[in-house]
């Protein structure tokens, strides 16, 4: 039996590939799932005409509006971020990083872009562009995909022919005609753009009907178009390939010869073991961390957890678009664009494009203060784009983990680290974009730009980084920690670095990578 922990989207990918490979595989998973009530509430507004919806029971399921916690709610529920009593404590220093017991781990609250690492990200990673190329694919059999085929592309490969667009809005229209007119002379400055690719269902295949518009994909959508790793899940206990326990707790991991040993409890505390050939870490960053470090008795040794940092800035179109408050669209990124100028970094800066949102009238009267009273919000929304950019690791602050003794218990000690490169880089991301106002049609406000903590967007990873020849605090290119040989790692904790670029599609490629090159290997006898 080859035992996976967790079911977020890494476990997810990791047993599609060990399930094509005829292994027998059992995810282990805490699996806390949204409440009853909660969940009846959305299956009613899904079934029902969105002209028909009620003000209360929108809001129901809306909850409060994005924090500057960074804590994004799903469906008005907290339940991704909620720990159950077994768990190990993480005392995260003030910051807004989470870890997540949820079925599904933060999938039920992340719609980001899905754009896969170039060659040029993986500088240093001991896996190349090209043995990734067919794990993209062979993920997005199973990954739905909004996007729309258009010159980003020859950058970011789709690896898919099954994809739809959805709708953009009438600021992203205006926005990315002024982008097409100046194509060329936005690749002579290394600006290159397209439309946002999502891990979305548009046109409802085996749902309940396609993409309605109804602007509510920051607090859940309601006929669940957003793609959920449980979804899946659901799709391989189905088929009898996958055996799913939830209510588990994994604690630590013993090797024998042949064999593993998982040490673990169930959600009331009392003990509970699991022994098969193999175990495959996709517990997330914080989650599987902690078994490693407590599996390798590190205890009081510091690892550190790199970070792609991102920011946040307005842009004011030169035009307003009219009614935005009113129309039809999704509220998801909508466009992306890269910067690939060596002057502003050596490293890809990734930027994701936001239009209109019932978020932004909010944080528009925050910045206005008294003047919210005289100034014509309708014609700054009609204008106001919101921008949220990523730096490489290499130019963002990292958090360090340390797993130190309680008396009979343990928590892991979370403290962040300020890169002091990270201000500079942003500030030059910004010029640049004002010196190529005339042709984007859109003025970036550097009085505005907010930089996040580490950790706050969760493009994180690397606290057992992968590397040709691993030494203590390493793993090998199959996420195997350094002296360990049964115990693979799945998810970003093995990443050596964190590009820009949005983590998650790697995330997933990488683990069935990993999946399927282990049972390969175990077919053929190879170590």
């Amino acid at each position: 039996m080859y035992f996976i922990v967790g079911s977020g989207p890494s476990g997810i990918a990791c047993a599609y590939a060990l399930a094509k490979a005829g292994r027998r595989v059992t995810i282990l998973d805490t699996g806390l799932t949204l409440e009853p009530e909660r969940e009846s509430a959305r299956a009613v507004l899904a079934r029902r005409d969105k002209r028909n919806w009620s003000t209360s029971e929108v809001r129901f399921l809306q909850g409060a509006l994005p924090k500057r916690t960074g804590l994004k709610l799903a469906y008005g529920s907290d339940f991704p971020y909620r720990t159950v009593l077994p768990s190990t404590e993480v005392v995260p220093a003030g910051l807004s990083f989470r870890r997540s017991h949820a079925r599904g781990g933060l999938s039920n609250v992340r719609a980001g872009v899905i754009l896969p690492y170039r060659q040029d990200d993986l500088v240093g990673w001991p896996i190349t562009e090209g043995e990734l190329g067919s794990a993209y694919a062979a993920v997005l059999n199973f990954l739905p995909v909004a996007a729309r085929l258009d010159p980003l592309a020859e950058c970011f490969p789709l690896y898919t022919d099954r994809y739809a667009p959805l709708p953009q809005s009438q600021q992203t229209i205006r926005l990315m005609r002024s982008l097409e007119r100046n194509r060329a002379k936005l690749s002579a400055s290394h600006v290159f753009f397209g439309g946002s690719r999502l891990a979305v269902d548009a046109t409802g295949t085996g749902k309940q009907g396609s993409c309605i518009v109804c602007r509510q994909c920051l607090y859940g959508c309601p006929r669940q178009l957003i793609y959920l790793s449980q979804q899946s899940l659901g799709d391989l206990v189905a088929s009898g390939k996958v055996s799913y326990v939830s209510g588990v707790v994994v604690r630590s991991i013993e090797e024998a010869e042949g064999s593993i040993r998982i040490h673990a409890q169930n959600v009331d505390g009392s003990p509970c073991s699991f022994e098969g050939e193999r175990v495959f870490l996709a517990a997330g960053i914080l989650n599987t961390t902690t078994i490693v470090l407590r599996s390798q008795k590190l205890y009081d040794r510091r690892v550190d957890i790199l970070d792609s940092q991102y920011f946040l800035f307005p842009m004011l179109q030169t035009a307003a678009s009219p009614n935005v408050a009113q129309e039809d669209l999704h509220t998801l990124c909508q466009a992306v664009i890269e910067i690939k100028d060596e002057h502003v970094s050596p490293h890809t800066v990734h930027l994701q494009i936001y239009s209109y949102n019932d978020y932004l009238p909010q944080v528009l009267r925050q910045r206005l203060g008294i003047l919210a009273h005289v100034v014509p919000t309708k014609m700054i929304l009609g204008r106001l784009l919101l921008v949220q950019g990523y730096l490489h690791s290499s130019h963002s602050g990292k958090i360090t983990a340390t797993l130190k003794r309680r008396g009979p218990t343990d928590a892991l000690i979370l403290e962040p680290v300020v890169n002091s490169a990270t201000k500079d880089r942003v500030k030059l991301v910004i010029r640049k974009l004002r010196r190529l106002t005339a042709l984007t049609s859109a003025f970036p406000i550097l009085s505005l730009v907010e930089i996040t903590e580490p950790g706050r967007g969760y493009h994180s990873g690397g606290s057992f980084p992968m590397v040709h020849a691993p030494g203590p605090g390493q793993t090998d290119r199959v996420g195997r920690p350094y002296g360990m040989v049964r115990t693979h790692i799945v998810d970003s904790t093995v990443f050596p670095t964190i590009p820009a670029p949005t983590i998650t599609l790697t995330v997933m490629a990488n683990a069935y990578r990993i999946g399927l090159e282990v049972a390969i290997n175990d077919t053929q006898g190879t170590p």
